[in-house]
């Protein structure tokens, strides 16, 4: 249930691009978060160049430094992977911009955000989720 919202420099890379970066955040997401195959839900919006404001090399190692093509990561989910599951999945997306897009992985800043399974709905005025948990909560009952 990721929803995934990449901001990227605009006019920087081509749709193919994208497509094949949004393909591997969802890869390393089934693999880190064991999400299903079809829980895909990803936006990627430009940002104009000189309006990501941010320091270049805070908590960076090595003297390591940002440039002007930082692309900002953000993940809503809900709570209950390890710091593991996080940090293996932090390092898969920032592989993948480097081998797609050959951005340096100091460049890729994620955040995660998690919410409770309440408060999603994938459409048609449901909580789908909730039922989901029900269903499984009854199931364990027998």
């Amino acid at each position: 249930m990721p929803f995934v919202h990449v901001y990227y420099p605009k006019s920087q890379w081509e749709e193919k691009e994208l497509r094949e970066v949004s393909e591997e955040i969802h890869k390393s997401l089934m693999i880190y978060f064991n999400i299903p195959t079809e829980d895909y839900f990803q936006l990627f919006s430009p940002y104009v160049l000189g309006q990501f404001y941010y320091h270049s090399n805070y908590l960076l190692e090595h003297k390591a430094k940002r440039t002007d093509r930082m692309i900002l990561v953000s993940i809503t989910c809900a709570p209950g992977r390890t710091a593991e599951q996080k940090t293996g999945l932090y390092q898969a997306i920032a592989d993948a911009f480097k081998e797609y897009l050959n951005i340096p992985i100091e460049n890729i800043f994620i955040t995660l955000n998690e919410t409770h399974r309440e408060n999603w709905s994938f459409g048609q005025g449901k909580a789908q989720m909730i039922s989901i948990k029900e269903e499984k909560n009854n199931e364990s009952s027998y």
